[in-house]
């Protein structure tokens, strides 16, 4: 029961809803809004261009196209899951071969889902097709959008400049509750980090954990050895899909804010490649939430009274998994508060900007405070009640941390 409970604070989210989308947010998946482009003389005759979702197994392309310099040799569909708004940094693109049929020229291309490649129902996808004929000539399709629809069960949908919610098996006013929720926390997130996410992120709420374990392709339940994943968070398809655990209120203050800060993290600290810890990510995503927090204190006023606050600023500071997991989610939310009362949220935002530029993480938090490492560990802990002076580590071995796109993957 209690890994149940943890794995529920560690992520959550609601999904239903069904609905045609109202916007096509394209963008192109190898570039920013790329025209159709013909690199030959040949003249091209583009049909008729369909997507089908086939939830929860995958999806369909289908190609009409004609070139009057020879028959198609090649074709190749290619697809990302959300808007490619940064040509700078990296975004996950995928592809799928074209079958051509000789007799009718019409071109199909599938995608199943397998464990690594899994995806969510209501997911955008932005695809265009790159095609050559017999002569040589080569031509790419304009973007088009589509979702990644499950029609299977009634979802309702819900939509503000902010965000996208899907949610089905859920009460009527769980949208509503995150798009306020999201609208509430909107300046903070302008203010922590000096611009909102320049996508709108999908929040998939599942009200029950078979219709949610549906699209986990290649997972297993693993609920028999005590162990329940009820979140994901991905900036792959720029999003978070969640199980309801708890009240609705809570999930939309508390889970969706916290994931929502996840994608933050993801989208501006994607180049980053110097080690960062993990209470630091997850205290940071817990400060993003609007539900009464003072849980979250008292577990640490609890450490506080029995002497046993962990050392924050050596080492890798408190842990995020195992036993302890919420050590790290609820101390480093403390660090997070304490911040904010000492300078504002304004030193959120320079600490992240220093992050982002591959400072290592003590000199990101010097150089935007003015204070030694010492010094902050000192002063927060005589603000939480604590004695000033944080225990001695002994010196352990610290291990190399790979360079990876996407440093701080999210899960529940």
């Amino acid at each position: 029961m209690a890994l149940v409970c943890l794995a529920a604070i560690l992520g959550l989210s609601l999904l239903n809803g069904a609905v045609p989308a109202t916007r096509a947010e394209q963008a192109a998946p190898g570039g920013a809004g790329e025209s159709p482009r013909q690199e030959s003389s040949a003249n091209w005759t583009v049909g008729a261009i369909t997507f089908e979702s086939e939830y929860p197994d995958g999806f369909t392309f289908r190609l009409e196209v004609e070139s009057d310099a020879g028959e198609i040799a090649s074709a190749r569909v290619e697809w990302t899951h959300r808007p490619n708004t940064r040509p700078d940094l990296p975004i996950t693109v995928r592809r799928a071969e074209g079958e051509i049929d000789p007799e009718t020229g019409a071109i199909v291309a599938t995608w199943r889902p397998s464990g690594a490649t899994s995806i969510p129902p209501w997911v955008g996808v932005d695809y265009r097709w790159r095609l050559r004929d017999s002569a040589g000539n080569e031509f790419v399709t304009e973007i088009t959008f589509a979702e990644y629809e499950d029609t299977s069960r009634d979802w309702e949908r819900y939509e503000s400049d902010e965000v996208l919610v899907f949610a089905t098996g859920l009460p009527d006013n769980v949208g509503d509750l995150v798009l306020e929720a999201m609208d509430a926390q909107r300046q903070k997130y302008v203010d922590g980090w000096g611009q909102l996410l320049p996508y709108r992120p999908r929040v998939i709420l599942f009200g029950d954990f078979d219709t949610w374990l549906e699209w986990q392709t290649g997972h297993q339940d693993t609920s028999g050895l005590g162990v329940i994943a009820v979140g994901f968070t991905s900036d792959v398809w720029g999003g978070t899909a969640q199980v309801l655990f708890g009240s609705p209120t809570e999930l939309a203050y508390g889970t969706v804010l916290h994931e929502i800060e996840h994608l933050y993290q993801q989208e501006f600290l994607a180049g980053r490649n110097v080690f960062t810890p993990g209470w630091f990510i997850e205290g940071d995503a817990t400060f993003y939430q609007l539900e009464d927090m003072g849980y979250a204190l008292d577990y640490v006023d609890v450490l506080v009274d029995a002497g046993q606050l962990p050392v924050l600023l050596q080492g890798s500071g408190p842990t995020t998994g195992g036993e302890s997991a919420l050590h790290g989610y609820y101390i480093g939310y403390s660090f997070f508060l304490w911040l904010d009362q000492q300078w504002g949220i304004d030193v959120h935002r320079e600490i992240m900007a220093l992050l982002a530029d591959n400072v290592p993480f003590s000199d990101a938090l010097e150089q935007a405070t003015g204070m030694t490492v010492e010094q902050l560990e000192r002063e927060w802990r005589t603000w939480l009640g604590a004695t000033a002076d944080a225990p001695t580590l002994v010196p352990t071995w610290t291990p190399v941390f790979p360079t990876i796109a996407t440093p701080m993957p999210q899960g529940g």
